[in-house]
């Protein structure tokens, strides 16, 4: 009689959990497989479910290669999309399903910030290849709001206001993003690296970046790897650890 199959996966992601309960520090993945193994638990299981747990909020990557429970206090980052969002999402689903795209809004910098700008935009990151049929469509079917297509600096300058504006921006390959509620929405490490040089983001840079990435890493558990892969993608990965690196220095006082 075969064991029952969520039975099997319970019991290696109890091992799992098991095994970083009793390192009390950060452990590395290949520790970790070589325990599992001994127990006749697959490299593939094993992967799988690690990946989970720290999709779960559960672990987090502390490291290359190295994961450990998030520090009490700290919070997983749920990005919570709107109804308007939602709607526009499954219209998007809807006219382009093979499409990867993703929609938020730049108030989710909003808790991190020391200086609270009135923020009515509404971004769709969506692949190079659909923006432009994608802002279209839009244009056409489903918003009332403005809508500007991956403006220059200088269009970000002249129609970024308080109205509401719907921009759809470029998507580069590889964002982090996930989904709640089947929306496609971005993950914390998108946020955080776009803020950091984004035009239309503008208003979350200079001394107010430190600020919330600061408060980020305070407050929520930041996945490192997975911001400084997306980083290296943005060319901004020496950018992002100066910022890492002066808020580590300034609260270790």
């Amino acid at each position: 009689m075969h064991p029952n199959y969520d039975t099997v996966i319970m019991t290696i992601t109890e091992q799992i959990l098991d095994y970083a309960s009793m390192q009390g520090q950060p452990f590395l993945r290949r520790n970790l497989m070589q325990h599992l193994g001994r127990n006749d638990v697959s490299k593939a299981s094993a992967r799988v479910l690690l990946n989970r747990l720290v999709e779960q909020g559960k672990l987090v990557k502390s490291g290359y290669g190295s994961y450990s429970f998030p520090e009490k206090g700290k919070q997983p980052f749920v990005y919570k999309p709107s109804e308007e969002e939602r709607s526009i999402a499954e219209q998007i689903k809807r006219k382009f399903p093979f499409a990867d795209f993703c929609v938020w809004k730049p108030s989710a910098l909003v808790p991190y910030m020391r200086h609270i700008p009135a923020l009515g935009m509404v971004f769709v990151d969506v692949e190079r290849v659909a923006m432009e049929s994608v802002f279209n469509f839009l244009q056409g079917h489903a918003s009332p709001m403005s809508i500007l297509l991956n403006p220059t600096a200088q269009e970000c300058e002249r129609y970024i206001t308080t109205d509401k504006l719907l921009i759809v921006r470029v998507l580069v390959n590889e964002a982090p993003i996930t989904s709640v509620n089947d929306t496609p929405v971005p993950t914390l490490e998108k946020i955080l690296v776009d803020a950091a040089g984004d035009r239309e983001l503008n208003f979350a840079q200079g001394a107010e970046l430190y600020t919330i990435f600061e408060n980020a890493f305070s407050m929520n558990n930041v996945n490192l790897s997975r911001l400084l892969r997306y980083a290296t993608r943005r060319h901004r990965k020496d950018s992002i650890l100066k910022i890492i690196n002066t808020i580590n220095h300034d609260t270790s006082r």
